[in-house]
């Protein structure tokens, strides 16, 4: 079962009084600076218009939904799935968080539904019901889902889950989302009108689309999919055609549903202007997931990594000639005899935890890619000897947490290696 976010598994262990102050304080102080990035295009041929740190990793929420839906819609046209068919709703469907269907363990539902519940309503437990409709399992879809992607060029992308909640190890960026998006649009158009819906109708109730400020403020607006969550802020996969024009964008990181659909309508008027009027549309062959070897799975993806200062640098600053000084331990003299899972880091210095849990996701989506094989449960937010609140990654490598380390206090936060 795929392992929900951190932050998630730690806002269920505090109590409620604690959980309510925190959010109060988020939405009163508008929180955290997030990821603000965007890329606009001619839908047509794909040549890019505008675009703002597109290659900047980011979380893209539920924007993560296309390549479910994308997915889906390869098992309807290839005969894996249909419509029509059934499935039967499974426990671990059903108990993803919010947004949601609230769909029921057992429940039978349409694949239509679960289709329809996913782009238009955003609801992880069709989310999630959907890929396990399609490959058997959440853990083998979401391999499908990088094993696409990689297809399909998203080279600084990986899933982790089919939703797009927040989770170590799941990341995108602006330009990859806009690959996805684009093959979206031109592979399945029988399918793209279902995201131009302001409303729809699925088991039983009637839904409006989570897009619906951008589908009626914008003259030719077609779609696609919003995102949010606090880590991402709020994301949004746009498209618009007027006459032969046809453009779609990604803009991630806003503050509020009402900024994102300002800000790619500003976008879009702009690129109407600059775009000609005529253009060959440039088709791409769909995935056709049967042919793709599912043994093989993605272990990783390459995604630019910052460029810190060295460690050799960082040492210097502290005036400590080599590791073993930077953190010495009475009892322990050499590097050599520490157990390969015997450190534990602490990084950053809060007066808070409300400070801790805001700078907590920036934290993880810098170290991303060293994060990604560590259990959610090893990283915690506590109390430090000081007593203030540090983020704790616990039970790691010496070199892991160098690393970690290195990279952490090149953005100008703490970082220190504890030796058990």
């Amino acid at each position: 079962m795929i392992k929900k976010t951190v932050l998630d598994n730690y806002f269920r262990s505090v109590t409620l009084p604690i959980l309510i102050t925190l959010m109060v304080f988020i939405y009163a102080s508008g929180l955290s600076a997030k990821t603000f990035s965007y890329i606009v295009a001619d839908a047509r041929d794909g040549k890019i218009i505008r675009s703002h740190k597109s290659t900047q990793i980011i979380h893209p929420a539920s924007l993560t939904k296309m390549m479910t839906l994308y997915l889906a819609f390869d098992a309807i046209r290839f005969g894996r799935l249909k419509l029509d068919q059934k499935v039967v709703i499974s426990k671990n469907a059903a108990s993803e968080p919010p947004s949601k269907f609230w769909y029921k363990p057992g429940q039978r539902v349409s694949i239509r539904y679960l289709i329809r519940a996913s782009a238009i309503r955003s609801a992880n437990d069709a989310a999630t019901a959907l890929g396990e409709a399609i490959s058997g399992s959440e853990k083998k879809f979401t391999s499908d889902m990088n094993i696409a992607a990689k297809k399909m060029g998203m080279n600084s992308t990986r899933f982790k889950n089919a939703h797009g909640l927040t989770e170590i190890g799941h990341y995108s960026t602006a330009k990859d989302m806009l690959i996805l998006a684009r093959r979206l649009m031109l592979d399945y158009p029988e399918y793209f009108n279902i995201f131009s819906r302001l409303e729809t109708y699925a088991s039983g109730k009637t839904i409006k689309n989570t897009n619906y400020k951008f589908l009626r403020q914008y003259n030719g607006a077609s779609g696609i999919k919003t995102g949010y969550t606090n880590a991402a802020g709020h994301n949004l996969a746009a498209s618009a055609k007027r006459g032969e024009k046809q453009l779609i964008g990604i803009i991630i990181g806003t503050s509020s549903s009402s900024e994102r659909a300002k800000k790619i309508i500003g976008l879009f008027d702009d690129a109407f202007k600059a775009i000609p009027k005529r253009k060959n549309i440039s088709s791409l062959a769909p995935l056709n997931l049967a042919k793709i070897d599912s043994t093989r799975r993605i272990a990783a993806v390459n995604i630019p990594l910052l460029k810190p200062r060295s460690f050799e640098d960082m040492l210097k600053s502290q005036g400590k000639k080599n590791v073993n000084e930077l953190h010495k331990n009475p009892n322990q003299t050499s590097t050599k005899s520490v157990r390969r899972n015997n450190v534990n880091v602490q990084i950053g210095m809060y007066t808070t935890l409300v400070s801790a849990e805001r700078d907590m996701p920036n934290i993880l989506l810098l170290n991303i890619d060293l994060l990604a094989d560590i259990d959610n449960e090893s990283i915690k937010i506590r109390k430090n000897k000081e007593k203030k609140y540090s983020i704790f990654v616990n039970e790691i490598t010496y070199a892991l947490a160098e690393n970690l380390c290195v990279r952490t206090q090149s953005q100008e936060t703490t970082c220190s290696i504890l030796v058990n």
